[in-house]
């Protein structure tokens, strides 16, 4: 396994160079995963997967109802069945856009080996190609989603109840009947501390037959919901609760041009390494020619007044 960092970059505990980095696409490809698939969150919400490749654009059903028009009738001998139709759902017409960075590393320092530099400089491609698809996803999700669940009490207060206000918030999902069921919380870093703290998740025996809480990397696992703690929530909205099986979708297309890796996988980006003859040096491009669609706004829910 590769692991990168500004002072110690390895593959299979051997240490390497500028040089045989950029001069090994795949491993280039290998380290830009392993930092952007750490922090992405936006596609754990939006689960559908849709290849667009060859056209660019889908058209989406959003808010389709789960139900027919007319309830059942009860059928005499030999009658025929009554039509029933669908609704009319709203059509929506979704295109992909391709979004990138470069970086240019001079001959004099593969020959100089500053691997230092080098690191920092794809530290931060990828930082900013993470943080901003996990934007794009949060930004729809937080504008789309229009439910709303009012906190019993601002969350910094002794009279707050974190855990009720989350459960409320479920409720007012599931009491819509269209077979929508949350399963996970997107909450910015203090008011997802607040939450796992007041309401003692920590604290709590495990069930029989496992452990009632699981904790890993950003994410903690609680009574079958999945707790995020992320900052590319937009402004004003501090815990979205969500059916991940319903919500959405990120659509991807294959647009070519001899990249390394797979265009539709959303925990990573696309790469290529390639010279700069009349520059002397080396360029590194990355990009995500991927697009986050929300099918089904009545699947999420946002809890207010917890700041």
């Amino acid at each position: 396994m590769s692991t990168f960092s500004p002072t110690s970059p390895t593959v299979n505990g051997t240490k390497v160079t500028v040089d045989y980095l950029v001069n090994n696409p795949a491993l280039v490809q290998r380290v830009l995963r392993s930092l952007v698939q750490k922090r992405l969150i936006g596609a754990r919400f939006l689960t559908g997967r849709v290849d667009v490749t060859g056209s660019g654009a889908a058209i989406f059903e959003t808010g389709e109802s789960i139900f027919a028009n007319d309830v059942a009738e009860v059928i005499d001998e030999l009658s025929e069945y009554p039509l029933t139709d669908d609704g009319n759902p709203a059509l929506s017409v979704f295109t992909v856009d391709k979004y990138g960075l470069a970086t240019d590393v001079p001959d004099s320092m593969i020959r100089r080996n500053r691997i230092d530099v080098v690191a920092r400089k794809l530290v931060k491609m990828a930082n900013r190609i993470v943080y901003g698809f996990d934007s794009r996803c949060l930004s729809l999700m937080a504008s789309g989603i229009t439910q709303t669940q009012a906190a019993s009490a601002a969350w910094n207060l002794s009279t707050a109840d974190h855990l009720l206000d989350v459960l409320l918030a479920s409720a007012k999902v599931d009491e819509l009947d269209e077979g929508f069921e949350i399963n996970a919380i997107a909450l910015k870093p203090t008011a997802w501390a607040r939450l796992i703290s007041a309401s003692k998740i920590l604290a709590m025996q495990p069930r029989e037959g496992g452990d009632n809480a699981v904790m890993t990397g950003n994410m903690f696992q609680f009574a079958g919901l999945d707790i995020y703690r992320t900052n590319a929530l937009p402004g004003g909205v501090e815990v979205l609760m969500a059916d991940t099986l319903q919500l959405g979708s990120i659509m991807w297309e294959d647009q070519g041009g001899g990249y390394m890796g797979d265009a539709g996988d959303v925990d990573g980006v696309e790469s290529k390494v390639f010279r700069l003859e009349k520059q002397d040096g080396v360029r590194i491009q990355a990009r995500k020619a991927q697009e986050p669609v929300l099918q089904e706004p009545g699947a999420g829910i946002k809890v207010t007044g917890t700041a």
